[in-house]
């Protein structure tokens, strides 16, 4: 008979969905055993053990156990340490919530070490529940995670003649190659996007910047539009398809704006 071993985490919810008659099946990031997926017996019918514990962006205190190391664990006990109250009591917050995790959920593997994207996803929720929302957080949880999963696009100097961006007068955003180039360097083919010396220059700043000075960071509109029309093609091209919690934003994001 193969021993049970039981461990303790700390973790977000990414996502989870309905097992049998009364049970779940949830995937939760965790700060020491990464990325995990198990079954939560009866949390449909038990809102003691399991109480607000089992919903996404909650972050969890929880007792999982497994008999060996591939496959669903057994969640044995849940509870809830951050709710996030104030982004729950917004649409938007919680569409942005929704959007990071789903995000994280899909950059990241079973079973991997995750402390980056448990940080990265941790902190940007504390700036949506303590702060004002603004596009330019979302732009730059988008910036922050490619970066720490290793598709950062290279916009210091051009990808061909490595000229740096400050000396480089006009250049195009190149998705096959993750980085610009200039316009004397890019091929006719390329699937490309033309960006500014601001926007660029905004990004480079963000994706390093401490995170308590990000909201001093200015996004004009420009820098807003093109920074939207790199990043979300570039997740989309990496991911080989779009987040289904993006499509839910931009569609509330419309109508709210009309």
């Amino acid at each position: 008979m193969i021993a049970k071993h039981t461990h303790k985490a700390n973790g977000f919810v990414l996502n989870f969905k309905d097992y049998g008659e009364s049970d779940r099946i949830v995937t939760i990031l965790t700060d020491e055993a990464g990325k995990l997926k198990g079954i939560a017996k009866g949390a449909r019918r038990s809102r003691k053990r399991f109480a607000n514990a089992i919903e996404p962006f909650s972050f969890s205190s929880i007792l999982f156990s497994r008999r060996k190391p591939e496959g669903l664990c057994l969640i044995e006990d849940c509870n809830v340490t951050n709710h996030y109250p104030k982004i729950r009591q917004d649409l938007e917050k919680t569409l942005y919530a929704s959007y990071f995790v789903d995000l994280v959920d899909l950059f990241s593997e079973e079973g991997a070490e995750s402390r980056s994207l448990f940080f990265h996803l941790r902190d940007f929720l504390q700036l949506l529940e303590t702060g004002p929302l603004s596009e330019s957080i979302l732009r730059l949880f988008e910036l922050r995670l490619l970066c720490i999963s290793g598709y950062e696009p290279a916009l210091e100097l051009c990808l061909t003649c490595k000229t740096p961006i400050d000396r480089i007068k006009e250049f195009s955003f190149s998705f096959e190659d993750g980085g610009i180039r200039c316009t004397g360097c890019t091929p006719v083919t390329t699937s490309r996007l033309s960006l500014s010396p601001g926007t660029a220059m905004t990004l480079i700043t963000g994706k390093t910047m401490a995170l308590e000075k990000i909201r001093r960071l200015v996004f004009t509109e420009q820098v807003l539009r093109e920074s939207r029309m790199l990043l979300v093609p570039l997740i989309r091209h990496i991911l080989g398809k779009e987040p289904k919690s993006l499509r839910v934003l931009q569609e509330v994001t419309r109508l709210t704006k009309r």
